[in-house]
């Protein structure tokens, strides 16, 4: 059973109740689906959510090493534009997944899109953190629900 992720690249500031609260949720989901049976995780590589999401699995692998990690790459130059911080969490990331999978060499318009249906096409499952209704993020957990993929919003 595999389980993707989709979220926003903006979170709660890391002092904030909120931010608290969006990493209690997100322990509860993953939990919640490794009991379902879920052992391979897909993240998107984006900041924010997906990089949070995807630190969560690996540290999770440390614990069960059943678990497994995929980041679906849109393009190889997808983290060009992350700051000094992002681009090294977002290299750890890929050091340290099981499988990076590159879906363009480079940006073409609609290439997002494309890996955020991918991500759904191999997965049953999807944690969501979607706040609003005009994002990428919105349009991944249409996909995942029109899919009929089992869904847990956090």
């Amino acid at each position: 059973m595999t389980c993707c992720f989709t979220g926003h690249r903006d979170l709660p500031a890391p002092d904030s109740e909120a931010y608290t609260k969006l990493l209690a949720s997100l322990e509860a989901a993953v939990d919640d689906v490794i009991r379902m049976g879920c052992r391979r995780f897909i993240v998107g590589g984006a900041k924010g959510f997906d990089l949070l999401a995807g630190e969560w699995i690996l540290a999770r692998k440390k614990i069960d090493p059943s678990v497994t990690l995929s980041v679906y790459v849109p393009h190889r130059g997808q983290a060009n534009a992350y700051s000094p911080a992002d681009m090294l969490r977002y290299q750890r990331l890929k050091n340290d997944a099981d499988e990076v999978l590159y879906l363009s060499e480079t940006y073409h318009p609609g290439c997002m899109r494309e890996r955020n249906a991918r991500m759904v096409n191999d997965s049953s499952v999807c944690i969501a953190y979607v706040r609003r209704s005009r994002s990428g993020s919105a349009q991944t957990l249409k996909m995942a629900e029109a899919k009929g993929l089992t869904v847990l919003r956090i």
